[in-house]
């Protein structure tokens, strides 16, 4: 009698083999669970609905007290308790699509809003900050209808072509909206222009501020049926003002200064003085990184990095040591190829590391020595696979948030309705991926499932938030609740150190805690074609074995969850006739 024993799963989600190939203690499939300090497999917790609201909010922050969404009217009738609102208006009144940003500085919320016309602009404690002012010209236009067939097969500026490639009606105007945005912005003209989308309206934007664009005609040439509320517009609102600055979509507060990100250029408040960025309050200034390094990219993100400030762009990390003192700010490094174009997946792992999504996968800044010289790692190479056709799947305009969950200290990379979830404890020598579902799970029901809109950590838990809904993950209780989700776990394909030969698998023990289904998978080149042989409730180490009767060269493990948990996957041996050979 043979065995193959997998004692522990401390690999966690590996998709960097063939399955047939993978190492015993990794998981070709592992969702909706997370492996533990022990090296178990663990079903996540639930995510509760906590709150509900109103409708004509965007955006989820927070402050000391309590949760925080945004809208450009007066407060909205039915905002629950533990959640405020904060209203952001805009100077002549456009309604609010989103929050790009936020920071707390004295504990106030400094924001950066988009608008439904694309403009930006950042608000502290709800107030408009003066030294911004969006005066980039712009048009906008609505997709008012179509079908599968539909396109827009050109879109010019003032005879200049502004789109790559014909943009075909999908799914709704909405998408198709957020489509031309999105073939917008991926190309490149002289002068450039930029795009965002609100519904179904595409607000096409000048990439400099200034009024040298106003005027210029904007032509849509549609076919096969699409329709737009106008094939034929002018740019306008461009301003020559030397009152402000442009407004950037990123601001972080750093010592006692907010930082924040406009095009290539990277400004700084005055000393206590986060509403306060020209040059004539005290500390306040900028540095233009386009003199720094050759990057066709702007600014997209800041974050601390030891004692330094990491500035990243799409494909330049910049490395500075700032001080309140402006004159006394240096260059300390410049990073070539790599960077980001997720600015909200920046964020700093341990005392030392900051994780970001470079187009190349999930990437870590980190010292490579004593001298504190900043390097890349590749931390995200056993999932960068999926999560690159995850990033692929994308919506225009859908959400990529990281974050740490300080309940258990494990990395979150939210891409719209999946998590990507990083468990590293180092004494434990833990250091393993998997990934959740967005959903909710009653038990005897089908799985409900939703996107995230925006996700924050507040007060020790995380908060979704999706539509007018706000998700607790684990719930409000001190317990964590769980509900009927299933997590699953997939092993490698066994071969018992003899790939070619047929061996006769007669069985499996299994140590779990709660209600597992298992199935049991013969042939690598058809992964999803298994058989359920069982159920179990609990450790069979001590009972009858799961019997299965099978020849086949190869063969995989998989485990789902049954019914509300929590429910855990210790260890298993996987039984057959032949030599003792142990995996």
């Amino acid at each position: 009698m043979g065995t193959i024993w997998v004692k522990q799963l401390t690999g966690g989600l590996d998709t960097r083999r063939l399955v047939e190939t993978s190492p015993a203690d990794v998981m070709i499939v592992a969702k909706d669970g997370h492996i533990t300090r022990g090296g178990e497999f663990e079903q996540r917790a639930a995510f509760v609905p906590a709150f509900t609201l109103p409708e004509g909010t965007v955006g989820l922050a927070y402050t000391k007290s309590n949760l925080v969404v945004f809208g450009h009217d007066t407060e909205p009738s039915g905002i629950p308790t533990g959640v405020v609102y904060q209203q952001l208006e805009h100077p002549t009144g456009e309604a609010l699509a989103d929050v790009l940003s936020f920071d707390l500085y004295s504990g106030k919320v400094y924001a950066v809003a988009e608008f439904v016309d694309g403009s930006r602009y950042h608000f502290y404690d709800g107030a408009l900050v003066d030294d911004w002012y969006d005066g980039r010209a712009r048009a906008s236009f609505r997709v008012t209808g179509g079908d599968g067939s539909s396109q827009l097969t050109n879109l010019t500026v003032n005879g200049v072509a502004i789109i790559s490639s014909a943009v075909t009606w999908t799914t709704s105007n909405e998408a198709t909206a957020a489509a031309i945005a999105a073939e917008i912005n991926s190309h490149t003209s002289t002068p450039d222009y930029t795009a965002t989308s609100a519904g179904d309206q595409v607000n096409i934007i000048a990439g400099t501020v200034g009024s040298g664009t106003n005027g210029y005609s904007v032509v849509a040439t549609v076919a096969t049926g699409l329709t737009l509320s106008a094939t034929a517009t002018t740019m306008e609102g461009g301003l020559d003002t030397d009152s402000g600055y442009e407004p950037g979509s990123f601001a972080r507060t750093i010592g006692s200064k907010v930082y924040s990100t406009s095009g290539t250029v990277l400004h700084f408040s005055g000393i206590a003085a986060p509403t306060k960025f020209t040059t004539d309050a005290t500390g306040a200034g900028f540095i233009d990184l386009a003199n720094q390094a050759s990057s066709p990219y702007d600014l997209t993100a800041i974050c601390t990095y030891q004692k330094y400030v990491a500035v990243f762009s799409g494909n330049v990390v910049y490395i500075w040591y700032v001080d309140p003192d402006p004159t006394l700010n240096a260059k300390s490094q410049i990073l070539n190829n790599t960077g980001t174009e997720y600015p909200r997946s920046v964020t700093p792992f341990g005392d030392a590391d900051i994780f970001y999504l470079h187009q190349s996968g999930l990437r870590s800044l980190k010292a490579r020595d004593s001298s504190n010289s900043a390097s890349t790692t590749d931390i995200g190479v056993p999932i960068d696979s999926i999560l690159l056709e995850k990033l692929q799947t994308l919506p225009p305009g859908g959400k990529v948030i990281s974050f740490i969950n300080p309940a258990d200290g494990r990395f979150w990379l939210i891409v719209d309705d999946e998590v990507f979830v990083f468990t590293f404890y180092a004494n434990a020598k833990v250091s393993a991926w998997s990934t959740y579902t967005l959903s909710t799970r009653e038990d005897g029901a089908d799985p409900v499932y939703f996107s995230a809109d925006d996700a924050v950590v507040w007060k020790q838990r995380v908060y979704v938030r999706s539509g007018d809904t706000i998700y607790a993950y684990g719930g409000l209780d001190a317990a964590p609740k769980h509900d009927a989700t299933s997590a699953e776990a997939w092993s490698p394909y066994f071969d018992a150190t003899r790939p070619t030969a047929d061996k006769s698998w007669c069985g499996v023990d299994v140590a779990c805690r709660g209600t597992w289904s298992v199935h049991m998978a013969m042939q690598p080149t058809q992964i999803d074609v298994e058989d359920k042989i069982g159920t179990v409730t609990e450790t069979t180490f001590n009972r009858e074995r799961i019997p299965f009767t099978h020849a086949s060269s190869h063969v995989s493990a998989r485990f789902r969850s049954q019914g509300v948990g929590p429910c855990t996957l210790s260890a298993f041996v996987i039984h057959f006739d032949g030599a003792d050979l142990e995996s």
